[in-house]
């Protein structure tokens, strides 16, 4: 089969995109009423976004190119299992709205870390934003490297070339326009990735020949896999680990993520920000679904003749775009339309993940450094330098992920290293108020030998990171070693054209971890990682702080505690204490006070004018 490469069509309608969003970030920055120069303005929107482009935002932010890829590939090669996940999905975002959000959004805060530090302590806001930056750093290369492999099929440029472009647009709008930037770039490129897939799904069928023929030839190639109730948890994909795993995986990712809360912080009231996650998993369940049904699609089309297999193909995330080019390649722009949804997905996700990098990094770390209020002149400058460093050190990891397995396995082990332990402190904190947080300080005698005994909170998330992360990077290890097997479906060549020989497929193509010598801990199923980490970072504190002083639960502030457990809790104690405010918020307040003032100011200025009018009218009446 010819490859099919873009055409000068193409290759305008994608520039069109990426020409737009630089534009959008163009405008905010220059051109919009309330221009990007305040911390409030640059970070939360000025509190006065609208529920349809944060929630366009947010579905942006959680469906990536590793979802538009990944799934696709993940349901031609392994199977539909992973399609369980969107029922996890719907109880996901119940729960955000009934026990994160109202705390979140009733302390008023700017980083979700700063609720480690009225909660806690700073030390533990410190490892809470040290954490979650470290996640990011893990997760954005693939990020990038996904709609770079798509280019790379689609048009034969060497990836590590497109990605430094498409990477420069991103931090480009990113810097200028910040978050009103990234939103309404976001919406663009929703609709975008909604458009491209829904025709890839509706034309790949038609071509097929309807629903039904695709599910039958599926059927007939053992991908059809919607109930597999082995308890084991070693094995990679079951209704236990799609489902439960999941829940606790993307409960983080939603719940306690910077780059999800501080979209929710920008809505101007609690209801509108719980409607905005209703809306963001009813698009999130169905572009879920179309993704794992295009994988579908795929397979039918290439069932007889596998692209990896004939060497079409170098990775199986490059299945869709050279679905994408071969069945379409020959429609005007559709293929330009198509990775234009998928850089946008990219595009979303990137964009949001520095937006909310900038803002975790200046309000937890650089602003508690400064002794003097820092000017919003000042702090747009520096906000607007952490993106662009953030940007290339983003780029320059991807090299890495080059050698990584499949995406999404990839993008979940990593993801998970952090995941667990974020949720686990963020758990101790909303549902445990006897957790304690301080640090005490054991000397000996003559003050020799000084031993810090790190409590509670500490200990948990330092564990749990540890733990989780030996867990992920030991498998992957193994992986690469060939100690870890995951075996694929079978797939054909008998259809292909040309004298090619059918690959013999392993008798044991059934087990899906080779279980004779490998570690324990490695073998465990990827979507646990987040489960394991929360579980250990809340057992770990519990412990700690049962030995350590625990906290009194009458002397822990409601507002720091979720409304879902205060009725179990003792009455809050007189002297409890409320949450403190942060320096930012001090200087928020401060500077609305002022305006309150100059706007009091004019209207006594005003009103003194239409009484003189008034007494010099009655004069000339008289």
């Amino acid at each position: 089969m010819d490859v099919v490469y873009f055409n000068w069509l193409d290759y305008l309608v994608f520039g069109a995109m990426l020409g737009l969003s630089a534009l959008i970030g163009i405008y905010f920055a220059f051109f919009a009423k309330r221009k990007q120069n305040t911390t409030s303005e640059y970070l939360m929107g000025g509190k006065t976004m609208g529920m349809f482009p944060i929630s366009m935002s947010l579905i942006a932010s959680y469906i990536s190119g590793i979802s538009l890829l990944g799934l696709p590939a993940e349901m031609y090669t392994y199977g539909t299992q992973l399609w369980a996940i969107v029922l996890s999905e719907w109880i996901v975002s119940v729960t955000i709205a009934i026990v994160y959000l109202p705390v979140f959004y009733n302390l008023q805060i700017t980083s979700t870390y700063e609720y480690l530090r009225l909660r806690f302590n700073q030390n533990v806001q410190l490892l809470g934003s040290i954490i979650f930056i470290i996640k990011m750093l893990l997760y954005i290369p693939i990020v990038i490297y996904v709609p770079a492999l798509a280019f790379n099929q689609v048009t034969g440029i060497n990836l590590h070339l497109i990605t430094p472009i498409v990477c420069l647009v991103c931090i480009f709008y990113t810097t200028l326009g910040g978050i009103k930037a990234v939103v309404w770039t976001d919406t663009l490129q929703t609709i975008l990735m909604y458009f491209g897939v829904i025709f890839i799904v509706i034309y790949g069928t038609w071509r097929i020949g309807g629903v039904g023929e695709v599910m039958r030839i599926n059927e007939e190639g053992d991908r059809l896999e919607f109930f597999n109730m082995d308890p084991d948890p070693t094995i990679r994909h079951t209704f236990w680990t799609t489902v439960i795993g999941n829940y606790f995986s993307w409960l983080a990712s939603c719940s306690v993520n910077q780059a999800m809360v501080q979209r929710c912080l920008a809505l101007p009231s609690l209801k509108k920000a719980r409607i905005t996650i209703l809306i963001m998993a009813v698009g999130i369940y169905v572009i879920v679904s179309l993704c794992c049904y295009t994988g579908l699609v795929v397979y039918a089309t290439f069932a007889s003749c596998d692209p990896l297999t004939t060497g079409a193909i170098r990775k199986s995330d490059q299945l869709l775009p050279y679905l994408v080019m071969t069945i379409t390649g020959s429609i005007p722009a559709l293929p330009g339309i198509f990775m234009s949804g998928v850089f946008s997905a990219a595009l979303s996700t990137m964009s949001t993940g520095l937006n909310s990098m900038c803002g975790v990094i200046f309000e937890d770390l650089i602003r508690p450094a400064y002794n003097k209020p820092i000017s919003e002149k000042t702090a747009s400058f520096i906000m607007k330098i952490i993106v662009v460093i953030i940007g290339a050190t983003c780029v320059a990891l991807v090299l890495l992920v080059e050698h990584m397995g499949a995406l999404i396995q990839a993008g979940k082990s990593l993801a998970g290293i952090t995941a667990g332990s974020l949720l686990g402190l963020f758990t101790m904190g909303l549902f445990m108020p006897w957790i304690n947080a301080s640090v005490i300080n054991l000397k000996y005698p003559r003050n020799k030998y000084k031993l810090m005994l790190f409590t509670g909170a500490l200990a948990g998330g330092i564990t749990s990171t540890l733990l989780v992360g030996w867990m992920s990077l030991g498998t992957q290890a193994a992986m690469l070693r060939g100690d870890i097997v995951i075996a694929a479906k079978p797939v054909s060549v008998a259809g292909c054209p040309g004298n090619i020989t059918i690959p013999t497929i392993s008798s044991q193509s059934s087990i899906e971890f080779d279980r004779s010598g490998t570690f324990f801990l490695y073998r465990i199923s990827y979507f646990y990682y987040t489960l394991i980490g929360m579980l250990v970072c809340v057992f770990t504190g519990t412990i700690v702080s049962f030995f350590t002083d625990p906290n009194d639960p009458a002397m822990v502030h409601r507002d720091l505690l979720t409304p879902v457990i205060h009725r179990f809790l003792p009455l809050q104690s007189p002297q409890c204490i409320r949450p403190r405010l942060t320096q930012h918020d001090i200087e928020l307040h401060a500077r609305e006070m002022e305006e309150l003032c100059a706007q009091a100011a004019f209207m006594k200025e005003k009103c003194a004018g239409i009484d003189d009018l008034q007494k010099q009218k009655s004069k000339l009446g008289q």
